[in-house]
């Protein structure tokens, strides 16, 4: 009732209907911050359009569940909503210095608008403000959505809709920079891949970077990001990139063994060495290093938990007796 009178109406009566709505905006139910957005979208009275701009603009990014709340009901009427969304906040940090970015959706709404909006002057909007912006939440929402891309043979909508997103990746200049250190910024690295930008590497976690580019064998990245990150995986020198990667051999990653076989790389690490040399089957160098099994049995009680399933795969395979931990018998079945 409030709300038809606010949105119908001119005068006092309308007036005071969306002052009690406003106010109502301190305490963001859904449907309290979706009633002050239609009266921002449709009132007949311009004063109560603005007040409810007003109330809106003064709730954006005091909560982040508000900010989410007055996203959702204003992408629903994409014209108010761009004025809203991308009027001028020149005190803003980050760029553009608009309304959206003092403080944005997460859950990578704008992302989702830029690819997918039914409206193509807020969904290109949207796609503009990606390409230029650098607040930490949008380009996390790209780094999210690269490191889930899809496998081969997904759905071909699915697969436009990836291409999609790196395409608006490798025009934000943003996300070429330097990582931080010790974070797992994997889909940034494409990124850094497809520019040629190799040197940003050596900002990032390297036993973390390893351990995300090695299980990105099966995604369907474009061939030279591929390319590119086989190249560095197989040019890796000592330090705690090659150990991770010499790691992840003995778990059977496929992209891991393939690096160490062509590039000849293995640890340095001596209780790593004889699990490397177990599952990459260099039988001679093994049997000479650990002809009793028993530093491959210390390395498993050592690992316990952690112990790959690879090396009982590789066990079966060549008909060898697995060391077990200490206080068991072996498996019977090798």
């Amino acid at each position: 009732m409030l709300e038809q009178i606010a949105v119908s109406g001119t005068g006092p009566s309308a007036r005071l209907a969306a002052r009690i709505l406003c106010r109502r905006l301190r305490h963001p139910y859904v449907r309290n911050v979706a009633a002050v957005a239609r009266l921002m979208a449709g009132a007949r009275d311009e004063r109560v359009a603005a007040m409810a701009e007003e109330a809106l603009a003064l709730a954006w990014g005091n909560d982040q569940k508000v900010t989410n709340h007055v996203w959702d009901a204003l992408t629903a009427t994409p014209g108010p909503a761009l004025r809203f969304l991308l009027a001028p906040a020149p005190d803003c940090p980050h760029e553009p210095r608009v309304r959206l970015v003092t403080a944005p959706p997460n859950g990578r709404r704008v992302l989702a608008a830029a690819l997918k909006s039914a409206d193509p002057e807020l969904r290109g909007a949207m796609a503009d403000l990606l390409r230029v912006t650098d607040h930490p939440v949008l380009l996390g929402d790209f780094e999210y959505a690269l490191r889930s891309w899809p496998m081969p043979r997904s759905p071909g909508d699915v697969e436009l809709e990836a291409r999609a997103v790196l395409d608006l990746a490798l025009t934000n200049t943003h996300l070429c920079q330097p990582a931080p250190v010790g974070r797992r910024r994997t889909g940034l690295a494409v990124v850094a891949i497809l520019k040629g930008r190799f040197d940003l590497f050596d900002s990032y976690d390297p036993a973390s970077l390893v351990a995300e580019l090695v299980r990105l064998d099966d995604r369907g990245f474009p061939a030279p990001a591929t390319e590119g990150w086989r190249r560095w995986l197989r040019a890796l020198g000592p330090g705690p990139g090659r150990e991770r990667l010499c790691e992840l051999v003995t778990d059977g990653f496929f992209e891991a063994l393939a690096a160490v076989a062509d590039s000849g790389q293995e640890p340095d690490s001596p209780d790593l060495l004889p699990a490397f040399l177990f599952c990459t089957e260099q039988w001679e160098r093994y049997d000479a290093l650990d002809p009793d099994g028993t530093l491959l049995e210390n390395y498993i009680v050592k690992e316990c938990d952690d112990v790959g399933m690879y090396l009982w795969t590789v066990a079966e395979r060549n008909g060898r007796q697995l060391p077990a931990p200490r206080g068991l018998a072996a498996d019977p079945g090798f």
